[in-house]
């Protein structure tokens, strides 16, 4: 039976500081050393993962010529189209005119080669600023899935509502999430659905609280608390994660009692383990309650021993 096929396209950004150190150790070597990014998955594309590698020096044949690869691996989608453009970021925004623009069809995990730069090691040319080689990279990536597997229920129409006795305003080490931080504002009546740790905590207010407006979250990063509050209004949402995000999301879902959202990243990170990741994921299941982990975990490790 053909399925209508519909188009997810997810926003594509990574700004990779390099420090000038790491850069001088392989300034003179012979051989082709390079230095790798942090590896990013792309959760509701069928766990996509990427990552980059920078020679500083090149290598092979091109020997002499700073490069930038990417890797992308596509995981259960044959194709994912990947649209960026990267460039130098030398101070007042970055080096624009300089940019390179990349279009390639991912469908296997491969590499492609999306920089060549040969002035790096040029001090007039100022690429390198304030102990740092600044790489950026922005685009999309796009992927055609069937419409009955992304036909899932979210709340992605109130995104962008503006309705004064919904919303509220959640602080994380001091700055506000909300309307003017989060592009939208957002609603208590959808995190009480979802979270019933919000719906006692709205539960037990009255007119007369104090701060009946304001919560105040804790011991999470800015990005991670904003990553969860998004995926609570659009169940497809995609956002590049690494390793780390994921496990600090899950910690968030299970704090709050998010339990979709903690079942979605339990499954996630089950696919994640391996020989250098299952000690770190047997800590995070036992401290979230994530049962279906620990007892992936302690399987993989017994049969690994």
């Amino acid at each position: 039976m053909d399925l209508t096929l519909t188009k997810i396209k997810t926003p594509f950004f990574y700004t990779w500081k390099i420090p000038e150190s790491q850069i001088q150790r392989l300034q003179n070597n012979s051989f082709n050393g390079f230095i790798s990014s942090e590896q990013f998955y792309v959760l509701n594309l069928s766990n996509v993962k990427y990552f980059f590698e920078f020679y500083p020096n090149g290598r092979n044949e091109n020997r002499g010529k700073s490069e930038i690869y990417f890797y992308l691996d596509p995981g259960k989608d044959r194709q994912i189209e990947a649209r960026f453009k990267v460039f130098i970021d030398s101070g007042g925004g970055g080096d624009n005119n300089n940019s390179i623009k990349c279009n390639h069809v991912f469908e296997s995990f491969e590499r492609i080669n999306c920089r060549k730069m040969k002035h790096l090691f040029n001090s007039e040319k100022k690429l390198i600023v304030n102990g740092f080689l600044v790489i950026k990279v922005e685009g999309t990536l796009k992927v055609k899935k069937d419409a009955l597997e992304n036909r899932i229920f979210d709340n992605g129409n109130l995104w962008e509502q503006s309705n004064g006795s919904k919303n509220f305003t959640i602080v994380v080490g001091g700055k506000e999430i909300q309307g003017a931080c989060l592009m939208a504002v957002v609603h208590k009546n959808i995190l009480a659905s979802e979270s019933i740790a919000f719906a006692n905590f709205f539960d037990s207010l009255t007119p007369d609280s104090p701060c009946s407006n304001v919560v105040e979250i804790t011991g999470y990063p800015h990005h991670i608390v904003e990553t969860a509050i998004k995926f609570c209004y659009f169940r497809n949402f995609v956002v590049p994660l690494t390793f780390e995000d994921a496990i600090l999301l899950l910690q968030f879902f299970d704090e709050y009692k998010i339990e979709l959202l903690k079942k979605q990243f339990e499954e996630f990170l089950i696919t994640q383990i391996s020989i250098t990741t299952v000690t770190r994921l047997g800590q995070c299941a036992i401290k979230c309650h994530a049962k279906q982990l620990q007892e992936r975990c302690d399987a993989f490790y017994y049969s690994n021993r």
